[in-house]
């Protein structure tokens, strides 16, 4: 993808940033019997694929939202299993967005879709005191299931952590705002619950000129996801996941939304395909 894919949804302005490319290898992450897939999808499993780690700013009347925020730099590490070889990672995100001429100060509301590191490593940068919010003038946003998960509340109690050194100090400096329902940021922008790859995950809805963009996280994880709507990650709820799907992607096809995926490269657009559906790059 280019370093910068800006493009309107109605009045709002739209801007996709790559935090840094992953190597993931789908046969890894997938809980899909190696007898289903290789029939058919052999090379796209057998090999490892090239994912990017997505950022989404989004700018409409005034109101500036970040969804999700990962540092590359500090946590895929050259002995990482997502790291790539001889790859140089996109400058850092607050640098990403200081060429669109947006200063950390000017963000107003960041959302972390789930608490899975490659979508809230960047919410806080060191500082004299330890670590400090990115974004010094924003609210977070975090589904409270998520939260309130048993592992994340060990963790958080490890100072060493990076959910202590994010999320934590978060919560402390009382910014983090944990999400039950539906909630509105500004008139066209919401956060939706859509519980499956976490219990907490949620997505943004933008809304604006009779135009609609989902950015769904880790809803789709790649496109044959689509083709295939009961394969998922092994860490997914198989059941919720599918009940979100079912009425997200539902909606997405009546509305003919825009759709970004945390690790698909392209924006996208659903097409009835048979009795499934697939990926329309828009």
């Amino acid at each position: 993808m280019s370093k910068h894919t800006t493009f309107s949804i109605g009045s709002a302005q739209v801007t996709l940033l790559n935090a840094g490319n992953m190597r993931v290898r789908l046969a890894d992450e997938y809980a899909v019997p190696e007898a289903l897939w290789r029939p058919r999808y052999a090379d796209l499993f057998d090999h490892p694929s090239i994912l990017p780690s997505l950022s989404v700013y989004i700018e409409l009347h005034g109101v500036r939202v970040l969804v999700d925020a990962n540092d590359y730099h500090a946590t895929v590490t050259p002995d990482s299993p997502y790291a790539l070889a001889d790859y140089t990672p996109p400058p850092p995100l607050v640098a990403q967005l200081a060429t669109l001429g947006v200063q950390p100060e000017d963000i107003h509301h960041v959302v972390i879709t789930h608490a899975h590191w490659d979508h809230y490593a960047g919410t806080t940068i060191p500082s004299d005191n330890g670590f400090a919010p990115t974004f010094p003038q924003a609210r977070y946003y975090l589904g409270a299931a998520d939260w309130r998960n048993a592992e994340n509340q060990r963790a958080l109690q490890m100072d060493t952590s990076l959910e202590a050194r994010t999320l934590g100090v978060l919560w402390k400096e009382g910014v983090l705002q944990l999400v039950e329902a539906p909630t509105q940021l500004a008139d066209g922008i919401d956060i939706l619950p859509a519980p499956g790859e976490t219990p907490g995950h949620q997505v943004v809805r933008v809304q604006s000129g009779g135009d609609t963009l989902y950015i769904i996280g880790d809803l789709l994880h790649h496109a044959i996801e689509l083709t295939h709507p009961d394969w998922m990650v092994s860490w997914a709820d198989a059941e919720t996941m599918g009940e979100t799907r079912r009425w997200l992607l539902q909606d997405a096809l009546t509305r003919n939304a825009a759709l970004i995926a945390a690790h698909i490269a392209t924006v996208g657009r659903l097409e009835q395909d048979g009795d499934g559906l697939r990926w329309r790059d828009a």
